[in-house]
């Protein structure tokens, strides 16, 4: 099996017997006196171009529309904080676009921006509304209380009469 076997033929692999010496390679032929003066001198290639990454472009406002627009989502719960976070990612999201950074950084900024805005004055109009609406309740409450420590025996809350004994203040 092992006869035919890549290598194993007789003259695949000829080995010179011990002893003998292989000649050396014979030298280039000198080219004849006077010639080489006569000849251009040898082509050489162009030095090859340097390659760089280009001019770097700024990312600055790119990076601030993304960062701003996606803590504006984040805190687009707290009134006011979410509306204004996300209004000046708009803002550095489409300067950014203008001056030509980074594109998909700055209509990221800009989406989330919008976004947090929307979302952010919804909440903040909620906010203020409750809280006025509240407030009222508030003030009704407290001059209940003050009603009862006077000597009522009942009082209107909200639109519902109380008896003074139900109020624990």
């Amino acid at each position: 099996m092992s006869d035919n076997l890549p290598g194993n033929e007789p003259n695949s692999n000829p080995v010179p017997p011990p002893g003998a010496s292989t000649p050396p390679p014979a030298a280039p032929a000198a080219p004849p006196a006077g010639s080489a003066a006569n000849m251009p001198p040898a082509p050489t290639a162009p030095p090859a171009p340097a390659y760089s990454a280009g001019p770097v472009q700024p990312k600055g406002l790119a990076i601030a529309a993304l960062v701003l627009g996606i803590l504006s989502l984040i805190f687009v719960w707290v009134p006011i904080a979410g509306f204004i976070g996300g209004v000046v990612a708009l803002i550095l999201g489409i300067l950014a676009l203008r001056k030509g950074q980074h594109k998909g950084m700055s209509l990221t900024g800009i989406i989330t921006g919008a976004l947090a805005a929307i979302i952010g004055l919804v909440v903040s109009i909620l906010f203020f509304v409750g809280l006025s609406m509240l407030g009222g309740t508030l003030d009704d409450a407290q001059q209940a209380v003050k009603d009862c420590q006077a000597g009522a025996s009942t009082v209107e809350v909200a639109g519902q009469t109380v008896s003074c004994d139900d109020l624990s203040y």
